[in-house]
């Protein structure tokens, strides 16, 4: 019976609870953070199992899950797998001769030629109408491109694929066709790619004018500190050909809802949101940095920590501002996330190259109001505690505030690398 039990309870742990809408909530966001995880960790059967309950919870608390449904419907379809079709009638043969370049006699004077886009690599592709070929080749030539030559449907395929850029010369003469390949130089590449991905970032210096934000050790406010290196990472963005903004350049007071409207007028790339962390008085000696985005959360710090930076929004009760958050563009959520590490890891390679003591807070998802509005991926950094003595002395530091911008600028690059090729 107790086994029975213990079964049971395993099997229900992730279940939507139904017997009240307060449970219904906490499973709601429970349920939508671990959806996340699984996503971020590709892991489709976890997706799929948490998609259930989100739905299930969802139903119940009348939220749109229209969403969900259509993600649910899309892990759980099964694909009908293809089989080669060869045509009925006798097409004629094409005959490939194996020289450089290549040569492949085909029955007509036409070819279709196609680029095909496929992630990190590089795809042209010659398209031989109503032929056939008897073999398959599949080879690698010497520049490392691969080739492929293989029948579909009443066409016969010559794809060359290769994972740097390189330039495919053909032409069909007397029923032959011929192909070559260059390998384009990569210098010029560089070139163009950096003048398309030219990206416009939003820097959010936190509170300012009557606002002081958190006040530390020695009567230190958070708005200066965060004001210099706001100023401080502009400057490293702009030489690194970025356009960057500045919610506020001086000591002035702005609500939360003019900064996101500012950054969407400004129809920035990325929301950065810089703050300084403060310790309640029964709470000895924390310190570390810490980066945040956007999303529902349970943990109890993060929490803590939001509501000291929504003091500004006080119509909304906290669990009004969680249905709210509900209606989060969910793809938005998760490069915040991917944002948020790699500005994280950009900091903690910066700092511990000239400072010892370098703490690592992680990354959180928490209800900041500063990054409801926004329409791109935005996050919030609390770069140290201002009730420690040691962290309240580097967060003026003028060479600490330069390292800590230099670190925050890599880890911006290191996410446009990764998600912008």
């Amino acid at each position: 019976m107790r086994f029975a039990l213990i079964i049971f309870l395993f099997i229900f742990s992730f279940a939507c609870d139904t017997s009240s809408i307060n449970n219904a909530y906490q499973d709601y966001y429970s349920n939508q953070q671990k959806y996340i995880s699984a996503i971020l960790n590709s892991d489709k059967k976890s997706q799929i199992k948490f998609l259930k309950e989100l739905i299930k919870c969802g139903d119940f608390l009348n939220f749109n899950v229209n969403d969900y449904k259509k993600e649910l419907k899309k892990l759980t379809q099964v694909k009908k797998k293809k089989y080669r079709s060869f045509p009925k009638k006798i097409l004629p043969q094409v005959r490939i001769y194996k020289t450089n370049p290549l040569k492949i006699k085909i029955p007509g004077v036409y070819v279709k030629y196609y680029v095909k886009k496929i992630k990190n690599n590089y795809n042209k592709i010659i398209e031989i109408p109503n032929a056939i070929t008897i073999k398959t080749i599949k080879k690698i030539l010497s520049n490392n491109v691969k080739l492929h030559i293989y029948q579909y449907k009443n066409n016969v395929i010559v794809s060359y694929l290769a994972q740097k850029p390189f330039n495919l010369k053909y032409k069909v003469k007397n029923n032959i066709l011929y192909t070559q390949i260059f390998l384009k130089k990569t210098k010029k590449l560089i070139q163009k790619t950096y003048k398309k991905t030219k990206k416009i970032i939003v820097i959010d210096p936190g509170h300012g004018g009557r606002d002081t934000g958190g006040i530390g050790l020695h009567r230190r406010y958070e708005k200066i500190a965060v004001l210099s290196i706001a100023k401080k990472l502009k400057r490293i963005l702009e030489k690194k050909g970025y356009k960057v903004f500045l919610t506020r350049s001086n000591d002035k007071f702005i609500t939360l809802t003019q900064r996101t409207h500012f950054a969407n007028e400004k129809k920035a790339d990325l929301f950065i949101s810089i703050h300084c962390n403060i310790a309640p008085k029964h709470i000895k000696g924390p310190y570390g940095i810490e980066t945040y985005f956007l999303s529902p959360t349970r943990n109890e710090r993060a929490i803590r920590v939001a509501r000291l930076e929504n003091k500004e929004v006080k119509d909304l009760k906290y669990i009004d501002q969680r249905v709210i958050l509900n209606f989060l563009n969910r793809d938005r959520i998760i490069e915040s996330n991917k944002l948020a590490i790699d500005v994280q890891k950009g900091m903690l390679a910066s700092l511990r190259r000239f400072y010892s003591k370098i703490k690592d807070n992680g990354v959180r998802p928490a209800p900041f109001w500063v990054l409801v509005g926004t329409q791109m991926p935005a996050i919030l950094i609390e770069t140290g505690y201002l009730t420690n003595p040691m962290e309240v002395n580097r967060l003026f530091n003028s060479h600490y505030q330069q390292k800590l911008a230099e670190g925050i600028a890599n880890g911006i690059d290191a996410y446009f690398r990764k998600n912008y090729k």
